[in-house]
């Protein structure tokens, strides 16, 4: 009899789904072994928690750091993380434990701590026991996702030094797995740099800057950093990642129009991420957690603008911290970098040498390997 796998996130910004789907489709190769299920939690969301996840992408997709920072730094402790435990329940509507409970999984893999604290509580008043594991998709790990550990079977983490700062808060070592953030298979079946050049029209003798937007959504704010960068007129390709955001990419598209722009490529929502990072030099992009993986895959050094605060603070430092990329404040350091990067290519080579000493991905593998083992 085939195992029930139900797959979850909860839709604040786009790295907690994209981490799901690549879980889902990794997992669906093995229909013959387990029925999957995925799902956002969100679906089932009252109108209390709609209003929390649109104040966190209007937050996101405008840039406005400090709110989410503040609130990312006063939450990360016992007392809020028990009250917001609490209430987790009311924000998501009966349906959401009817449908959990019909589907009766027999291991929920979660990228999102919300799904994981909720099947954990069906677990307590329903007896059952469904077995939770819980992916952190950042370089950090919040006393949110820290709280639930005695209702999982495992926490899976980014690198050792994220799984040793758990192992702090008197989690068992053996509930922790240090296995990486999930990536798509994609990123291990790359196209031809030759190609995909071609495809998209980028001149192979200029250095190349893929600059993203910002997540699924695409963020507003990097606007005026892509803009001022246009203004030097550098002798580089540019490619830029609007994503999901349709009066960006216009607005971009206008601009090329009106500057009569010649090295400015502008894309909309993409799934082929993969092969664009590795026909890249560097990647601009905020810091948010799936970025920050996906451009140390493909061994893409990165120039990282402002993101929303809080674990992206974090994923900002395991990059300097590491030599794999450099940060800019504002839309002037970004131009000042770029020229200082393209007069320097050493630097960039080094950020690349550097990148290039972590081993493959393979937290996929590693995952359904533990999955097997709870069979």
């Amino acid at each position: 009899m085939k195992k029930k796998i139900l797959i979850t996130y909860a839709s604040y910004g786009s790295g907690h789904k994209m981490a799901a789907e690549y879980i889902f489709d990794y997992f669906n190769k093995h229909k013959d072994k387990y029925e999957l299920k995925i799902l956002d939690v969100f679906e089932y969301a009252n109108t209390l928690a709609k209003i929390d996840k649109k104040a966190f992408n209007l937050n996101f997709k405008f840039r406005s750091t400090i709110p989410f920072s503040v609130s990312f730094t006063l939450s990360n402790n016992k007392v809020v993380t028990k009250a917001f435990h609490k209430i987790i329940n009311t924000l998501f509507n009966s349906k959401l434990k009817d449908y959990i409970l019909e589907y009766n999984p027999d291991i929920l893999i979660s990228t999102h701590f919300i799904p994981s604290y909720i099947v954990g509580k069906i677990n307590k008043t329903e007896n059952k026991n469904i077995k939770i594991i819980t992916i952190v998709t950042d370089y950090v790990a919040h006393s949110f996702w820290i709280k639930n550990h005695k209702n999982e079977e495992a926490l899976i983490v980014s690198n050792e030094i994220v799984k040793k700062s758990i192992e702090k808060h008197k989690v068992p070592s053996k509930k922790i797995y240090a296995f990486g953030i999930p990536l798509s298979s994609k990123f291990k079946n790359l196209e031809d740099k030759k190609e995909v050049k071609k495809r998209y029209n980028i001149k192979s003798n200029k250095p190349t800057f893929l600059f993203l937007a910002g997540g699924s959504e695409g963020s507003s704010y990097s606007y005026n950093f892509l803009k001022r960068l246009l203004e030097e007129n550098l002798d580089i390709n540019i490619i830029f990642v609007a994503g999901k955001n349709k009066k960006l990419k216009t607005k971009c598209e206008n601009l090329v129009i009106e500057e009569h722009l010649k090295n400015l490529k502008v894309i909309g929502f993409t799934d082929d991420i993969s092969n664009l990072l590795n026909i890249s030099n560097m990647v601009i992009t905020k810091p948010g957690g799936m970025a920050v993986t996906e451009a140390i895959e493909t061994k893409t050094p990165m120039i990282l603008i402002p993101g929303n605060g809080g674990p992206e603070n974090y994923n900002l430092k395991y990059v300097t911290k590491n030599k794999f990329g450099v940060k800019v404040k504002n839309p002037n350091q970004l131009t000042k970098k770029v020229k200082k990067l393209i007069l320097n290519p050493k630097d960039i080579k080094d950020m690349h040498k550097n990148m290039r000493m972590l081993e493959e991905n393979t937290s996929v593998e590693k995952l359904y390997k533990l999955v097997e083992e709870m069979r």
